[in-house]
């Protein structure tokens, strides 16, 4: 992994965002690009006789110097330091000016603090977390406000016993390979799923013939209350990220739940949440 980026908007919650990136950067030895998106019409609405291009030049100047700022505070960068490679990009769609920049940049993560600034923009329309969540090709780590800022232990991956999780484990133990991660695969079955234990063992052995990395271990456990099994067993493991993979139906596991818990489990705000699209680990 060569390329991160992190998405800002200045807000408490996308600090934890920029620090987890930062230990990144330095683990894998990768480049650190952060981009703040802002929409020209709300950022100088109060300034409308200004000519637009004089608005354009004095936001993008406005935005740099306060985007350069926020990352030698909170990086705690001295002088010297080589700093991120920041960028400031207009757009309406705060989700979209992010995606094309990863994709200009090929970025193979994207950091982003787990709620934005504007509230109700968040209730209404989506947060710009969720909107990633949904459309990037590039996996996405929404990260907490409160999260702990050291490389990740235990990542826990809620799996479906599917060929496409075998490809999302892999993508995953390139990073974790770095920080000796532990990775635990928990697969949580409603009571009338007979045929769970079965799908385990297969899927040991495809995993073993497909995935080289050694420290992976499995959980199986029973219940029909799968999403709070899912919250209990973090809190079991002391997990510092959830890596899941968003399906077709905006479900998880098919014919299990009838609500996208990707998106529950970001709004619940436990640890940081690691998402893959299956476009993102190759498969359309």
């Amino acid at each position: 992994m060569k390329t991160i980026l992190c998405a800002t908007d200045y807000s408490d919650n996308s600090i934890s965002a920029l620090k987890l990136a930062n230990v990144f950067r330095k683990k894998l030895d990768a480049e650190l690009h952060v981009i703040h998106v802002f929409d020209i019409s709300a950022t100088f609405i109060s300034t409308v006789s200004l000519a637009y291009a004089r608005l354009e030049e004095a936001a993008f100047n406005s935005h740099r110097e306060k985007l350069d700022a926020f990352c030698w505070k909170y990086l705690e960068m001295m002088e010297g330091d080589k700093g991120p490679v920041i960028h400031v990009v207009e757009n309406s769609i705060e989700s979209d000016g992010i995606l094309v920049k990863a994709e200009e940049i090929s970025a193979e993560l994207i950091f982003v603090g787990m709620t934005g600034s504007n509230i109700v923009k968040d209730l209404f329309i989506g947060s710009t977390a969720t909107a990633l969540i949904e459309k990037s090709p590039v996996p996405v780590l929404s990260v907490p406000q409160n999260s702990r800022l050291s490389g990740p232990n235990t990542i826990v991956y809620a799996t479906a016993f599917e060929e496409a999780d075998v490809l999302a484990i892999e993508k995953i133990s390139e990073f974790a390979s770095v920080f000796d991660t532990e990775i635990k695969l928990i697969h949580v079955s409603t009571k009338n799923e007979y045929a769970a234990e079965d799908q385990m063992l297969w899927f040991k052995e495809l995993l073993k013939e497909k995935v080289a990395y050694k420290n992976i271990s499995f959980e199986f456990r029973l219940s029909d209350d799968i999403f709070n099994t899912l919250k209990d067993y973090l809190k079991e493991v002391d997990a510092d990220i959830l890596a899941m993979l968003e399906r077709e139906g905006h479900t998880l596991i098919p014919n299990l739940w009838h609500f996208d818990l990707v998106k529950r489990m970001k709004l619940e705000r436990l640890v940081p949440l690691l998402s893959y699209q299956k476009n993102s680990i190759g498969i359309t």
